[in-house]
């Protein structure tokens, strides 16, 4: 048997050659190219292909610069540079999602546009690049892709401002949940070798594989509705964002530039989350229950009665707790009664418990400021900054056009206070003529470039766009903005849409006339005036804004229906019929036309015809409030 000694020596020599084998391999594999994934892919995800943001041209003067590519153009403000970086300039780009490009306005009033204005002028002896490399939408393992690619171009210093946009991209952590976590932390680790990576190309090329440019849950559903609770995936995307965050403070440091980190906040107080879902586990009756009381709790609190209204939502969150409408309303009915510190608590826990978390979670904030401190980079803390200037302590509409994107006054605000964190990390320092009469001046002149009109048109299709998440209130705030600051043909119509929407056909009458005029030769404007009219009971107004859409348009969808109704409650039954035939032959599955073109051949008499008609109605909707009834009363005519 061995001696332990000479067991020991056998063992020692063993793995000394094992390792310079696979140090020998790891050098090889250095030659011919092969990089590790922990230097050039997200450990969690791929992606199909990469088309850069800024593609290289020439400019008039014969200088190289780098643009932003037209390819990109439907998410990143349009920025240009010059390849090389002149001598004495500090290039800075601001990534992130939405937030950073402006949204919903544009590069000039977004904090990105303000910190260029600010550190010019604080800091006149040096040149200054501020780039806007903010992408609707784009997540930070987006932004994370993205910023490989920025890293060659010089960069100085990276803002970075995201953690909105984790949950709204169809993603898929399965092959990472089914994992047990010890070979999480194993592959973590391998990923920086050569070999691993090399195995790891061929032996899993294609999964959890992202396009190229993105596939969003909001635009591939009708809504928030496709979302639905998953506490498991909760926990992965957060880990992810972690990552994604460490990986790109890795990255700027690579690439010899400063990393300035920015918290993400959000409107708590006047958005109400996007969708609600009852706790785990939750049983029918209490399911309807605590739906009862949120509708005490909302007429309560609309009389004015916030006491009661609190003592409700108390009732309600002992039976339901996780669900965030109820958390919400809680935090209103806090409000009313000056219990700010409580209405806050709910408010935050209403944002946590949103199904379709679209703002920033808490543990996101905590993740970005925790990273700042560790790796020492810089932080501007944009939550506490809004929590500071709003009133109570509670952000909204004060500082936020709706749910996560600042007003113009708190982009501001942030790129001062960026500036004010360039000259603490030692990238700034202002000149004496700095102070808050160069910031006045500077603020004075961008707020007299805003185009206001182009502004109010973005504040419309923003209204649109949270109309169509049924954020319905929140939607009607920024319409009503939108129309204050231009009233012309765009911020009407989109008003006209949001009101309809919301069923306030009354209203929606003022701007639909309105819309009418300034819009006379828009069929679908047309169509919708006269719809309204003849819902208010003014048929005789309402016919000739339907003959006009259909001669504008006379293959607008249900025109020929509407123009059918209106003549029928006029009196005119030999018109009303041939615009439902005409509606028929547009659309045979048409059932209210069917429908009521039947009612018009049974009240003159021909109950066969009129029984074929509510036959063929019901085909096309069995559910239809009438058809069913009026074919069985023709076949009782009919003997039938």
């Amino acid at each position: 048997m061995p001696a332990p000694a000479e067991v020991l020596k056998k063992s020692v020599m063993g793995l000394a050659v094992t390792l310079l084998f696979f140090a020998a391999v790891e050098g090889v594999l250095f030659v011919v190219g092969v990089t590790p994934l922990s230097d050039r892919a997200d450990p969690y995800v791929g992606f199909a292909g990469y088309s850069p943001l800024f593609v290289e041209s020439t400019a008039p003067d014969g200088s190289r610069v780098l643009r932003t590519s037209d390819a990109k153009a439907s998410w990143f403000n349009p920025q240009r540079f010059t390849v090389r970086k002149a001598s004495g300039t500090t290039r800075i780009f601001c990534l992130g999602g939405s937030t950073t490009y402006g949204r919903p306005y544009e590069d000039a009033t977004s904090f990105c546009g303000w910190l260029r204005e600010f550190v010019s002028a604080a800091h006149p002896s040096r040149e200054w690049e501020v780039v806007n490399a903010g992408g609707i939408s784009y997540a930070s393992y987006r932004v994370a892709r993205l910023m490989e690619e920025l890293a060659d171009y010089e960069p100085d210093l990276f803002v970075i401002y995201t953690g909105h946009n984790e949950f709204l991209e169809r993603r898929t952590y399965d092959r990472l949940l089914n994992t047990p976590e010890i070979v999480r932390n194993v592959g973590a680790l391998a990923s920086g070798l050569r070999l691993y990576s090399a195995m790891s190309d061929v032996l899993y090329p294609e999964q959890d594989v992202l396009d190229t440019e993105l596939d969003v849950v909001l635009d591939q559903s009708v809504g928030p509705e496709d979302y639905r609770r998953d506490d498991t995936m909760r926990d992965a995307v957060l880990e992810h964002f972690r990552s994604s965050a460490e990986r790109m403070v890795d990255m700027g440091r690579q690439a010899g530039a400063e990393v300035l980190l920015v918290t993400p906040a959000s409107n708590l107080r006047d958005f109400s989350p996007f969708k609600a879902e009852p706790s785990p586990g939750l049983d029918a009756a209490s399911v309807a229950r605590a739906g009862q009381l949120a509708a005490s709790i909302a007429d309560l609190r609309q009389a004015g009665d916030f006491e009661r209204a609190a003592a409700l939502a108390d009732e309600a969150l002992a039976i339901d707790p996780r669900n965030a409408d109820l958390l919400f309303l809680r935090g209103r009915a806090l409000l009313g009664l000056g219990d700010a510190a409580g209405a806050r608590a709910a408010f935050i826990a209403a944002r946590d418990e949103d199904v379709a978390p679209l703002r920033a979670l808490t543990p996101v904030t905590g993740i970005v400021a925790e990273i700042a401190e560790r790796r020492s980079t810089g932080l501007v803390d944009f939550e506490a900054m809004m929590d500071a200037a709003s009133a109570d302590g509670i952000p909204g509409d004060d500082y936020f056009l709706d749910h996560v994107h600042p007003s113009i006054e708190a982009h501001r605000m942030l790129g001062l206070a960026i500036l004010d964190e360039l000259v603490a990390m030692g990238v700034a320092s202002p000149a004496p003529s700095w102070g808050d009469t160069a910031i006045a001046d500077i603020s004075e002149k961008v707020v007299a470039s805003i185009d206001e009109a182009a502004h109010a048109r973005a504040l419309a299709n923003l209204a649109r766009i949270l109309s169509w998440a049924g954020k319905q209130d929140e939607a009607l705030t920024v319409a009503d903005r939108a129309t204050e600051m231009a009233r012309d043909p765009h911020t009407v119509f989109q008003m006209l849409t949001v009101l309809v929407r919301d069923g306030r056909t009354d209203e929606a009458l003022v701007y639909a006339d309105e819309a009418a005029r300034l819009m006379p030769d828009i069929a679908d404007v047309r169509k919708m005036n006269g719809v309204l009219l003849a819902e208010n009971g003014r048929s005789a107004e309402a016919l000739p804004e339907l003959e006009a859409a259909a001669r504008l348009d006379p293959t607008l969808t249900d025109i020929h229906y509407h123009r059918g109704v209106v003549l029928s409650d006029l009196g005119q039954a030999a018109r009303a019929e041939t615009a439902y035939r005409r509606a028929i032959e547009i659309d045979p599955s048409q059932a209210d036309a069917l429908n009521n073109l039947g009612i018009l051949l049974a009240q003159s008499g021909d109950t066969r015809g009129a029984l074929q008609l509510f036959e063929r109605a019901v085909a096309a909707n069995p559910a239809h409030p009438n058809a069913p009834q009026n074919a069985a009363r023709a076949r009782r005519l009919l003997g039938g």
